[in-house]
């Protein structure tokens, strides 16, 4: 029986999509487009931006060129389109402001709302805690106790917490999301970042803003930095790889001889859905294991205007480098004492700082996953992790795999929780093929 806290759509062509950040918003504008009544579910303050770009992103720029960054694949200069009506010049190759970026899509998401009276696009400002097959359909149970009903359920709830490296504990470390945490830090005093990738880049830039007094210490196992963009290139074909990953490392390593690596990289990133899949589970926990960090600094590159400020810190002393792990933690009188041992070496140095920012990146491990939506799918069976143990299973047109590997009709996931399954799936380009996919098919 349907309750008064219900939400019924009796339209055919409902479809709820859960999170409204570039994910969530780019699958309900393509439905939008496609004729779809959608139903946008979002826990956070607004529609569109997400925390990528949101308030938190303040002036940070992107780390792709306008020219790769719009939300329609099927209109590529969408997003520098927008942009040149609200400044001159040519757009297409520069590297937009994140929280620009986050206007674009929430204006983006609003015009497709607008293309018909009335709009076929509901919002709601809830959590999913659980979503249920019901007939044909499926069912989604909201905190407030709400169900929604529809024929289709896109899940596209966005990165997950850092998990929370030893020896610290939770509360412990600051996020690096929150900016009125970072703003309460003491201007003197030396900061430790743990993690040396695009999150420290944004945390370590907003900090040397401040005009912060002391070091910026930034922590990883090995220290890697994100490289930085080419200049713009002509798109190229690179030649196909060896289906064996070692063979196919050797392979890429040759052919970047005679050409720029980051051009040959950014070449293979429309075969990478497909050669991850084509690894065997082994083979994938054998790349998480030792490639990963070589394949995040290389493939996830910052603007060059960045990685010259990054460089400029670096030289001044205000940002140093550190490799290996920190072993030992305490905080007294607003003060943490820390124990740092380099990677490869047993000496261990001593550490003060006035504040621990967590910028290890996103757990996308499920077995660690909190959120309780996709707490509620594993336990009853209605999905199953991959066997590398990253995000949730889905199949190539992104539909859930339940515990016994069947895909569900009517049930997606877009972004980071399919990463295990497509390994190349966090990024705008990819981001935006697989939303206009799945609009295809719910059309």
């Amino acid at each position: 029986m349907t309750s008064a806290r219900d939400i019924d759509h009796q339209e055919t062509r409902h479809v709820v999509v859960i999170g409204a950040g570039f994910s969530g918003a780019a699958v309900a504008a393509n439905l939008l487009r496609a004729g779809a009544h959608v139903t946008l579910v979002e826990r956070g303050e607004r529609f569109g931006p997400g925390l990528a770009y949101g308030r938190a992103a303040g002036a940070n720029v992107m780390n792709v060129r306008a020219a790769r960054l719009s939300l329609y694949a099927d209109e590529p200069a969408h997003f520098v389109h927008w942009l040149e009506r609200r400044q001159s010049g040519d757009q297409a190759q520069s590297f937009a402001k994140r929280a620009q970026y986050g206007a674009y899509v929430r204006d983006t998401l609003n015009a497709a709302a607008a293309r018909r009276w009335p709009s076929r696009l509901r919002r709601v400002r809830d959590e999913a805690t659980a979503c249920r097959a019901e007939g044909a359909g499926w069912a989604v149970t909201l905190a407030s106790g709400r169900l929604l009903h529809a024929r289709a359920v896109v899940i596209a709830i966005g990165h997950p917490p850092p998990a929370i490296p030893a020896p610290f504990a939770v509360g412990d470390m600051i996020d690096p999301w929150d900016r009125a945490a970072q703003r309460k830090l003491p201007r003197k005093g030396d900061v430790l970042l743990v993690g040396t990738g695009l999150t420290m880049v944004d945390v370590a830039l907003g900090l040397a803003e401040s005009r912060r007094k002391g070091v910026i210490y930034a922590l990883s196992r090995r220290g890697q930095l994100p490289h930085a963009h080419a200049a713009p290139h002509i798109p190229i074909t690179l030649p196909r790889l060896p289906a064996a990953m070692s063979e196919a490392v050797h392979a890429f390593r040759a052919e970047a001889k005679h050409s720029d690596w980051r051009v040959l990289l950014d070449a293979l990133r429309a075969e990478t859905p497909a050669m991850w899949r084509a690894l065997s589970p082994e083979a994938q926990r054998r790349f998480l294991r030792h490639l990963r960090p070589w394949w995040d600094s290389h493939r996830h590159r910052v603007a060059p205007d960045i990685a010259a400020q990054l460089a400029a810190l670096i030289e001044k002393g205000r940002l140093h480098i550190l490799s290996g792990e920190i072993i030992q933690a305490a905080r007294e009188n607003g003060v943490w004492r820390l124990q740092h041992r380099g990677r490869g070496s047993v000496v261990r140095h001593r550490m003060e700082t006035v504040g621990v920012i967590n910028c290890a990146g996103a757990d996308f491990r499920a077995a660690r996953w909190a959120d309780p939506l996709v707490r509620q799918l594993l336990d009853e069976g209605l999905a199953r992790a991959p066997a590398n143990g990253l995000g949730l299973e889905v199949d190539a047109d992104d539909r859930l795999l339940d515990a016994a590997g069947v895909a569900q009709p009517g049930l997606f996931a877009l972004g980071p929780l399919a990463l295990g399954s497509h390994w190349e799936t966090i990024a705008v380009p990819e981001l935006r093929a697989r939303a206009a996919s799945i609009a295809r098919a719910l059309a």
